[in-house]
Order: structure tokens, then C-alpha cells, then sequence
């Protein structure tokens, strides 16, 4: 296990603070592997050794839930995010018709997309400093915004549901990374801004439903067993 980070000895340091770094560590030690799929993390355990209280520990945890990398049942104890190969390729079908949905109406409306433009230039900014963490929570926001930009709320929430823990997956199984796969992902991604640049519905909804394909391809590569090639781009 690794050593808790700086600031979280201080009893009185800020609660904020405490919850934050507590969600940094907590998510270091699961991206690391120290913490494995499907391994518990109980909080009287971890308030005992982190010398801290439950609560903010708890707190944490709930952090945790929000980004993907814990799951949580009610009244259960919390584990990190396991997803078998079944619940993967089932999350992209579903990503695929939602998304491919998104793009249609998103094209059809012809709405302001410099939000999305925005994101894939921080996505390649966080590429450019080998942030893996930094690139997939971009990424994340990448398709988040293109459901937001639909105007359907209920379809966001749908969308987060699925892909929140997917993307978690695929940070989780991410062991080393390439920048060549980083450069295939953001001219994919810049595909998609030109294809809702056309207006055209269905060119853009048939492209990015491909394009999903095409990352629930590189996803089974990367959590196949015979896989010499660990990383990949959601």
C-alpha cells in the first residue's frame, strides 16, 4: 500500500481538503493496481490506518463513485469498479446507439460547438505532459458535452451512467501508455467535431457510432489476456 499523502496527518486540516487528497490516494493506489478490481475498500479499516475519521473517509469514497473507480450498493461496502468482458462490450453498444443518437441531433440543431473544441484541445495538452489521468477525464467531458449539447437531459443522465465506469475500466486496466494511440484518439475525436460541422445528421450519427466501435475494439485489445499491448484509448 502506498504512503498517504501530505496533508492528511494534519487533524486539523481543512475537511475539504482531507476528502480530496484522501480520493487522490485512494485512486493512485486503484490505478496502481495496489487496490484490484473488486477489492474492498472499508472505511473503519482505513480510518484506522490513515489516522482519520470515517466520515471523511466516506466522503472520499463518495468521490470515488461519482468518477467510476468505486462502486457502491446500498448499505454495501464499497469496491473498486470491476466490469467483466460482458458489462464492457455491453456499455459500448449501448454508447454506440446513445452517442450515435447525440450526434444526430446535435448536427440537426447546428449548435455553438467551441465547448467541444475546447476539450479536445486540453485533451492534447494533457497528451503533450503524458497525464493519463488528465486525458481521460477530458475524454470523459469530451462525450458528456456532446450529450449536454442535445438539450436532453434524461439522455445525459442515461449517457453518465454508462460511461462513467467505463472510462474508470479503462484507466484502471491502462498499465503504460503510447503516444501513438493518445494521437489516434484525439484525430478520431476531431473527427467527430468535423462530421457535426457538416449538419448532416446521418453522416454524423454513422460516424460516431463507427467510431465507438472502433474503441470497444481497442478496449477488448487491452484487456485481452494475450494482449502484449496493455494501454489503450477508451
Amino acid at each position: 500500500m502506498g504512503s498517504a499523502p501530505i496533508g492528511m496527518r494534519n487533524s486539523q486540516a481543512d475537511l475539504l481538503l482531507v476528502k480530496d487528497n484522501l480520493a487522490a490516494y485512494f485512486r493512485q493506489e486503484i490505478v496502481s493496481g495496489r487496490l484490484a478490481p473488486g477489492e474492498k475498500i472499508v472505511e473503519v479499516k482505513y480510518a484506522k490506518l490513515l489516522k482519520l475519521s470515517q466520515s471523511s473517509v466516506r466522503e472520499a469514497i463518495n468521490i470515488l463513485v461519482a468518477e467510476g473507480f468505486v462502486q457502491k450498493g446500498p448499505g454495501r461496502t464499497a469496491q473498486v469498479t470491476r466490469l467483466t468482458e460482458e458489462d464492457v462490450n455491453h456499455s459500448y453498444e449501448l454508447r454506440a446507439v446513445l452517442e450515435g443518437y447525440c450526434a444526430r441531433i446535435v448536427a440537426q440543431k447546428k449548435v455553438d460547438l467551441s465547448e467541444l473544441e475546447q476539450t479536445l484541445s486540453d485533451m492534447r495538452s494533457a497528451a503533450d505532459c503524458n497525464n493519463i489521468n488528465a486525458f481521460y477525464e477530458r475524454d470523459l467531458q469530451f462525450h458528456l458535452l456532446l450529450a449536454e449539447k442535445t438539450g436532453n437531459g434524461m439522455l445525459v443522465q442515461a449517457l453518465r451512467r454508462i460511461i462513467v465506469p467505463l472510462f474508470a475500466f479503462v484507466v484502471i486496466h491502462t498499465v503504460r501508455t503510447q503516444k501513438g494511440q493518445w494521437v489516434q484518439s484525439l484525430e478520431r475525436h476531431k473527427r467527430i467535431i468535423d462530421a457535426l460541422n457538416t449538419h448532416d445528421p446521418v453522416f454524423a450519427e454513422r460516424l460516431v457510432t463507427q467510431t465507438i466501435g472502433t474503441f470497444q475494439d481497442q478496449t477488448r485489445v487491452m484487456v485481452s489476456p494475450s494482449s502484449s499491448n496493455p494501454s489503450a484509448t477508451e
